[in-house]
């Protein structure tokens, strides 16, 4: 039971580990996000519509996801990145109800963005097929790229690869005008 336990363990892990180095799949670009509105973990509500016009990054996570609660941190430092340029947001999502939980990791690993919780899972349509799962929507709300499993969301290959995706999009948009 043990060894089972143990080598269970170690190839969750390493599932988690093999994405890391990629960078982000691309979606069908006719895929539009539904507008949700969810709750914080410490109270009111959040729109996806309130984001609208900016790039989100829309990641679902739990508590009990080691490779999730690591990323929420490498989002953070990602967001920083953009910060000045106020064309990135970020939203974590928790999938299910520990909303004592969320508290007590956001106390030790605090970030600057949008937590919310999706705790009758009603966001499931959105296709996630394991944690994490995180999705970047352009500023009209469409799915652009999606990411299963950990990423390293503040890695310079990252970054580069957002900065060509964000220069593509304005090009394509003034071109369109």
């Amino acid at each position: 039971m043990k060894i089972t336990l143990i080598v269970y363990t170690v190839l969750m892990f390493l599932s988690s580990v093999v994405y890391a180095d990629r960078l982000l799949d691309a979606m069908p670009r006719t895929m539009h996000a539904e507008n949700f509105t969810l709750p914080y973990s410490t109270g009111g509500k959040m729109s996806l519509e309130d984001l609208q016009g900016k790039f989100v990054i829309v990641t679902f996570w739990t508590t009990k996801c080691v490779p999730c609660r690591t990323e929420l941190s490498l989002l953070e430092d990602l967001r920083k990145q953009f910060e000045d340029e106020d064309i990135l947001e970020v939203v974590a999502i928790h999938a299910g109800p520990d909303v004592i939980g969320v508290n007590e990791h956001l106390e030790i690993s605090p970030v600057n963005y949008p937590v919310v919780m999706d705790i009758n899972l009603e966001l499931g349509h959105w296709g996630i097929p394991s944690l994490p799962t995180t999705y970047l929507l352009t500023p009209d709300g469409d799915f652009a790229y999606r990411a299963v499993g950990s990423r390293l969301w503040n890695s310079p290959q990252m970054v580069d690869f957002l900065k060509i995706v964000f220069e593509d999009y304005a090009k394509a948009d003034t071109s369109e005008k």
